[in-house]
């Protein structure tokens, strides 16, 4: 027997950024993670929703560091001096996702803004 009002659980903001960063982790199934935290798989995929485009309507910025592979130095953050005036990189190498994308020195921006596009639409 059931005596009260049952109320509806208020998930804090908290509460919910853990469950959906839980549930975008790879190899795992909503309905298990939505289980285990005792909140329905469709309230789950309407958070899981409003974090996709809240993420998509914001603008991201990544650290970006250069390294000298050549002389094996430690990495330099964007905006320092080369080690030596007027030096290009042979390549740049961009790590997101666990994929590593190579990009030759001379690539024009149309190839690269192509690259970025595909590799955002993979998330």
């Amino acid at each position: 027997m059931i005596t009260g009002a049952r109320r509806r659980r208020d998930w804090s903001d908290a509460e919910k950024a853990r469950i959906v960063a839980e549930s975008f982790s790879p190899d795992t199934s909503v309905s298990d993670i939505a289980r285990r935290n005792g909140v329905s798989r469709g309230l789950l995929t309407v958070w899981r929703r409003e974090a996709r485009t809240a993420m998509a309507e914001r603008s991201l910025f990544a650290r970006v560091e250069i390294e000298d592979a050549s002389a094996g130095s430690p990495p330099r953050e964007l905006g320092m001096a080369p080690s030596e005036p007027g030096a290009r990189p042979e390549r740049i190498e961009v790590a997101i996702a666990g994929a590593t994308v190579l990009v030759p020195a001379g690539a024009d921006a149309r190839t690269l803004t192509n690259v970025f596009a595909a590799l955002r639409s993979t998330r």
